[in-house]
């Protein structure tokens, strides 16, 4: 969304707080195949928040998985998420596109909580307003020492970014690409420290929101049950039993967290519903690393009464080439959704 450069061929790049992750497409008679896949688990606390914390083995991280794949290609496409990265619909009086674009520092300073001279910005119009000679914008924010923070890190082992988007789209492109429905649908993406949701239609985005509670929520609650490592508490958090807790202990503080957790979820689909008396979701979709704690589909279903799939992200690519096992392609599909979508971009495109 933010940098495009002229160059066909990119490899996604979705660089997750817990585990990073490469696909390489390329397409044959418009059919997109995927030819390589990988992911690595990296260390806590490497990437915090959507935000860069220690670049030099972030670096190391990257070289080593691509080059364990051999991956020659230098061309990357990542996206950003967190707090430094702000996503608002709004609307404006109507005008040309060369008009928005002299004017939409002034428009954005209302609307972005940070100095408008330390962030990037960049918008795109996605339709006529409500009212007569208006039109809807979605405006994009990220704060500049970010971006370089990503840029630089990669340029030190001799990577190129040629795109950078906003994770919330990037699942939407992946979402389109594979779904033809035009039905109202709800992705939600469940992440280690954040939650988006991002309810669309026919290409749209019509709400979106950050729930500023993901799987590392989960992970400290049952560390501060058990006085336990963080290291710990992820282990236990995927498992049924665990030597440190009891299978009721953890299975009351899963629930605890997670009624906690769906009842946000559920707070902002009925936000939309109240708002869109005339419209209804038609089903929702899981991704994201923490959406497959145990229990947490079968009770987001019972609470929000509407129906939850997982998103999958292969649906539409030819896989023949990928060498991927098919039990291993599900198991990893919520995981691999932003990475896909980060792999179908081209630079250039909008």
């Amino acid at each position: 969304m933010f940098f495009r450069k002229k160059h066909n061929q990119l490899i996604g790049l979705d660089l997750g707080s817990h585990t990073i992750k490469f696909c390489e497409l390329i397409e044959k008679k418009r059919i997109w195949v995927l030819k390589k896949f990988g992911m690595k688990t990296i260390p806590r606390d490497v990437i915090q928040e959507g935000m860069v914390r220690e670049p030099e083995l972030l670096a190391k991280e990257i070289d080593f998985l691509l080059k364990r794949h051999h991956v020659t290609e230098k061309n990357v496409s990542i996206s950003v998420s967190g707090f430094s990265v702000i996503v608002k619909h709004i609307t404006m009086p109507l005008m040309t596109e060369a008009e928005l674009r002299s004017r939409i520092n002034y428009e954005a300073e209302q609307y972005i909580p940070f100095d408008i001279n330390d962030v990037n910005l960049d918008f795109q119009i996605v339709g006529n307003g409500d009212k007569p000679n208006t039109m809807n914008i979605v405006l994009v924010a990220a704060k500049k020492d970010l971006i370089l923070d990503f840029i630089s890190t990669l340029n030190s082992i001799g990577l190129n970014v040629a795109v950078i988007d906003v994770d919330c789209f990037t699942l939407q492109n992946i979402f389109t690409h594979n779904y033809a429905s035009e039905e109202i649908t709800a992705l939600i993406d469940i992440g280690a420290s954040k939650t988006n949701i991002n309810i669309i239609q026919d290409k749209q985005s019509l709400q979106l929101k950050d729930l500023s509670i993901g799987g590392d929520t989960l992970t400290q609650d049952i560390c501060n049950r058990i006085d336990c490592s963080f290291e710990d508490a992820e282990e236990i958090k995927h498992s049924e039993a665990s030597d440190l807790i009891s299978q009721e202990e953890l299975k009351d503080v899963k629930a605890t967290t997670a009624m906690y957790w769906i009842s946000e979820c559920k707070r902002s689909l009925d936000s939309f519903i109240s708002a869109n008396p005339e419209k209804s979701i038609s089903k929702v979709l899981l991704s994201g690393g923490s959406s497959n704690i145990k229990g947490f589909f079968q009770l987001l279903t019972e609470e929000i009464k509407i129906p939850v799939e997982y998103l999958n992200p292969f649906q539409m690519f030819d896989m023949s080439l990928s060498g991927l096992e098919p039990e291993f392609i599900e198991k990893i599909a919520p995981q691999a959704c932003v990475c896909m979508g980060l792999g179908i971009r081209r630079a250039g495109d909008k």
